[in-house]
């Protein structure tokens, strides 16, 4: 099978579905290449039918780290009721987000709510006092020295990522955009004049499939340097971590309590490796299984540990075991933030979290290939590096990568260059084992 198209978007998963849209809207001849959906309530069959998107809930709100964050996730947020009416398919349930901010990053605190008051996103401080009339179920965990709650009651909540990724294709589809179920396996360039892109993989049902683009849109996700979706001697500078997650099971005569708990993120400021407190907590979310988990995840932590081989992710994934280390640290936080809570039943989930060392997302042309590649990568662009809270922004980091392959017009209130692919690694500045985007604060997840 021989196809043919302007644009080929590589993965479509939150950043390659959102840009599909905005590229078969802007008039662009698109063909999305990317696995399936794997079964609802399992593990991947192979790495490449691995996607962040397989999950039921990811945090929204408008609150940002910085202005980066800040900005890509207000953008998208502001759009995703309009989005869920276009496409027809609901996605969002409005809960209410809260930032636990360790009092050690006051500055840092300050300046996040000069940001959302400037962008016009209500943002509320409230007390320890404050917090526990509001939410009797929810324990203030023991960060050094307290902790500042910030609490955005509208716009926020979460959102189920699969249903997302399927609202951003069926109006890429809609736009004109064709859908491809399968793998790409290799990416290269036609090295003579006017030379396009060729794309080589296999359908879902293990057909050949060769592809000619004058373009490539890579959005591969946290696996991107471990799929083939780059062409050989390309390196993009961002590693795949393991994050490990617990479901805790909700019975049905708590259910309804806690489901009005917001979803909660804890910042804890201090360098204190495995006793660093922070961490994300959704509450009661319904899975495929029929059942209403609690879900805890890590922030950023020494806990977690980088997966350097395809074969260490694959193991990661279809495995869903994590460590003993893990678990117990996993919990002692469910203890420490919802005391009375009693689970009916507790299971592991193992997802996997991307960094970048500028801490943003890279969007725009891929860099000088590495060593050995040649100079022939006009035309191929990236969009990954979602650094654990990519999700919420995934629209606007879908609308620019859109922008930038049509060569468009940049719009954003941040240069293209905070966004620039880091094609080299950067040094590591916080010691020889860790990098400094390893260190805390790790940020909002």
């Amino acid at each position: 099978m021989v196809l043919h198209a302007e644009v080929v978007v590589v993965g479509a998963g939150m950043f390659g579905a959102a840009a599909a849209k905005y590229l078969a809207r802007s008039g662009a001849d698109v063909l999305v290449i990317g696995p399936g959906q794997p079964p609802r309530d399992g593990a991947p069959a192979s790495l490449a039918a691995f996607g962040a998107h397989h999950d039921e809930a990811r945090i929204v709100r408008r609150l940002g780290w910085d202005r980066v964050w800040g900005t890509l996730d207000t953008r998208s947020a502001d759009r995703m009721r309009a989005l869920e009416a276009e496409s027809g398919i609901g996605f969002l349930t409005e809960c209410g987000a809260l930032a636990l901010m360790g009092k050690g990053v006051r500055d840092r605190t300050a300046e996040m709510l000069r940001l959302s008051g400037a962008a016009g996103v209500g943002v509320e401080e409230l007390s320890g006092t404050a917090l526990g009339r509001e939410f009797p179920d929810l324990a203030l965990p023991p960060v050094a020295g307290g902790v500042d709650g910030l609490l955005e009651r509208h716009g926020a909540g979460y959102l189920n990522p699969r249903l997302l990724v399927q609202a951003q294709l069926r109006l890429a589809s809609a736009a004109g955009a064709r859908l491809l179920t399968g793998q790409v396996a290799a990416v290269r360039k036609d090295l003579s004049p006017h030379g396009r892109w060729l794309l080589r993989g296999t359908t879902a049902d293990g057909v050949a499939v060769r592809a000619r683009a004058e373009r490539v849109l890579v959005a591969a996700g946290a696996l991107v340097g471990q799929s083939g979706a780059l062409p050989v001697g390309s390196r993009l500078d961002l590693h795949a971590y393991t994050e490990p997650n617990l479901l805790f099971e909700v019975a049905a005569g708590e259910r309804e309590r806690l489901r009005a708990l917001p979803t909660v993120v804890v910042v804890d400021p201090e360098d204190r490796g495995n006793d660093n407190l922070s961490v994300y907590l959704l509450p009661p979310v319904r899975y495929p299984d029929g059942k209403w988990y609690v879900r805890l995840g890590p922030g950023m932590q020494p806990l977690v540990r980088e997966l350097r081989t395809a074969e260490e992710t694959l193991a990661w994934c279809t495995g869903g075991t994590i460590t003993a280390e893990q678990a117990r640290f996993l919990t002692a936080m469910m203890r420490t933030l919802i005391p009375a809570l009693e689970p009916v039943s507790v299971r592991p989930a193992c997802c996997v979290v991307d960094k970048t060392p500028t801490r943003h997302p890279y969007i725009g042309p891929l860099g000088p290939l590495g060593p050995g590649g040649h100079d022939g990568h006009d035309g191929l662009f990236v969009a990954v590096g979602g650094n654990g809270h990519g999700a919420r922004g995934s629209d606007e980091i879908g609308r620019l990568a859109a922008t930038l392959v049509l060569g468009g017009e940049w719009d954003f209130p941040l240069p293209r260059e905070v966004f620039e692919p880091v094609a080299a690694p950067l040094p590591r500045t916080s010691g020889a084992d860790r990098p400094a985007y390893l260190t805390p604060p790790f940020g909002l997840c």
